[in-house]
């Protein structure tokens, strides 16, 4: 408990503070020890660690003129003809899906199963169907799948349909990951994030305040613009709660 409150006070965020419990909880379970972060209140200061965070959500939203400018960058950053294609479609599906960033592509090689799979999306004409298998409450509400209109995007001229189209028919059938390479290898987390800044960049905007999750928040705050009701973003985004709410920034 003071270990907890010492590293709450030190300024440590709560997603550190649940890697060092984490780390003692391992510790005494791998030596037949009785398991201290298995206690009530223990979990209890987790959680109030984490009501507690005073750090503010600074990420910017990626709106469409900004993704129009990193898409139309693409050819320029991206030498290989390949990560463009799949950097084009990743970028795209993001913000018309609402996508997380976890969604897209794994943290590691071997938890390529919880994002999305090649099995998950398939084109009929202009429309985009997307199955959603793994996502952060897929435990509580299950599945669930989207209709995404794969249209040119009015005021600009980017096709979804078209950008998956052109990454699937690069892709190839090989089943996994929905964002690998021909071999089925996936694109990795700190790949897309490193790809990403790069773009940014190039496009004079601070990586600092644009992340991968700019792309969902752009998308509600698109969505908010453009009038759609609450009840649409929050379907949209398959958020369980008015949680979406935050992700609405208009200046």
């Amino acid at each position: 408990m003071f270990f907890i409150a010492h590293l709450h006070n030190a300024g440590l965020a709560p997603a550190s503070i649940i890697s060092y419990v984490s780390a003692i909880s391992y510790f005494h379970k791998i030596n037949g020890f009785q398991d201290p972060a298995k206690s009530f209140i223990i979990s209890r200061l987790l959680i109030g660690a984490q009501n507690l965070r005073t750090v503010s959500d600074v990420r910017l939203p990626i709106t469409l003129p900004i993704l129009t400018k990193l898409v139309t960058a693409v050819p320029t950053v991206i030498t290989s003809r390949y990560k463009q294609v799949m950097l084009r479609a990743m970028m795209v599906l993001a913000f018309k899906a609402y996508l997380r960033v976890g969604e897209m592509v794994p943290g590691s090689a071997r938890t390529g199963q919880n994002c999305l799979q090649r099995q998950d999306i398939s084109l009929n004409g202009d429309l985009i169907s997307v199955s959603f298998r793994h996502f952060k409450h897929s435990r509580k509400h299950g599945s669930q799948s989207l209709q995404i209109p794969g249209g040119v995007i009015p005021a600009s001229l980017i096709s979804p349909a078209s950008c998956v189209r052109d990454f699937l028919h690069a892709r190839g059938t090989v089943q996994g990951p929905l964002f690998a390479y021909v071999d089925g290898t996936p694109m990795l987390r700190r790949e897309f994030d490193f790809l990403l800044k790069h773009l940014l960049e190039f496009c004079g905007l601070s990586s600092q305040v644009f992340k991968g999750h700019s792309f969902r928040i752009g998308a509600a705050t698109s969505a908010a613009l453009r009038g759609e009701s609450d009840a649409q973003i929050r379907a949209a985004g398959r958020w369980s709660s008015d949680a979406f709410r935050k992700y609405i920034r208009v200046a």
